[in-house]
């Protein structure tokens, strides 16, 4: 059976190439490549997203994310689409796994950007006999990155230095990763989701601010491996993967070190340490759709249809 590639060409040489890598080393992770793939080009080519992005309000109190109770208005037909190119190669890749019909697709995106899972798995229940709540929850993480990258972009990707927070001050996730930069080796944390970066003090828990040193460590791999290595605190029981670069990864490059260092997850986790279950901050946003016209989508013009 022929399967039809309808991603569209990742101009990104680098990217492609950290993808093949991927695949020859991991057959199992096809599956799931395929719609990180797909959101990233998406993402990459950002149109139809980035007139989402809210302007933020000039007296938004200092620890709250940029999405915080924010109203993002997406264009109809692009988030209509990409949802549904998403659901179509999930469906394809799920071994039988169904995925429900007649999806709410603002309401997904809702429910991903705010990280609630059980209004994800509630979507998938009443998609007209029911869906798997796991292939939806893996959708419509992949269906909120371009919004929350347009969004990320229209910051700059990089926080003021007045964010204090283990928090993004985008999205409200916790860190995917830490990256200790140049030869200063200053800190700082990423967003696997929007792929914004904001900078942290050594010693200090992202998760639950612990900062005394005896309770801060880090896990490292046994053999050759001088780039990675894993923060525990062991107040909280959290971690934090940590990779060592010469200047701030893209954020395509975020989520893949994040997908594809799995065996420091593991490592973790057989010690007894956790992610966090919770996001770092509840955003509460809301996410509707509007539909551009023809003559406002040709033009770039914000007009509504009646």
């Amino acid at each position: 059976m022929l399967w039809r590639r309808d991603v569209r060409h990742l101009a990104n040489a680098e990217l492609q190439k950290r993808l093949a890598l991927v695949r020859r080393q991991s057959a199992e992770s096809e599956a799931w490549l395929d719609l990180v793939e797909l959101a990233l080009s998406e993402s990459r080519d950002g149109a139809g997203w980035q007139d989402a992005a809210p302007t933020p309000p000039p007296e938004r109190p200092v620890k709250t994310p940029l999405l915080f109770r924010a109203h993002l208005t997406v264009d109809r037909r692009t988030a209509r689409r990409y949802v549904q190119r998403l659901l179509t190669r999930a469906a394809a890749r799920a071994d039988g796994a169904s995925l429900p019909r007649g999806l709410n697709v603002a309401g997904l995106l809702e429910a991903a950007i705010c990280q609630d899972d059980a209004r994800i798995d509630a979507l998938a229940a009443g998609g007209g006999g029911g869906g798997d709540p796991h292939a939806l929850r893996v959708v419509a993480q992949m269906a909120a990155l371009p919004l929350l990258q347009a969004c990320a972009r229209a910051t700059g990707w990089e926080a003021p230095p007045s964010w204090w927070e283990g928090y993004c001050p985008v999205c409200g996730a916790w860190p995917a990763l830490a990256e200790f930069r140049g030869l200063e080796r200053k800190r700082w944390l990423r967003c696997g989701r929007c792929g914004a970066g904001w900078e942290l003090e050594w010693l200090r828990c992202p998760f639950c601010d612990e900062k005394s040193h005896e309770q801060l460590g880090y896990l490292a791999p046994e053999e050759g491996e001088a780039t990675r290595k894993v923060e525990v605190c062991d107040s909280c029981k959290g971690y934090l993967k940590a990779h060592a670069t010469v200047s701030a990864l893209p954020p395509w490059a975020v989520l893949l070190e994040d997908l594809t260092t799995v065996p420091l997850d593991v490592a973790a986790m057989d010690r007894g340490y956790r992610r966090p279950e919770r996001p770092g901050y509840a955003l509460e946003a809301r996410v509707t759709e509007h539909r551009r016209s023809l003559w406002s989508a040709a033009f770039g013009l914000k007009v509504r249809e009646a």
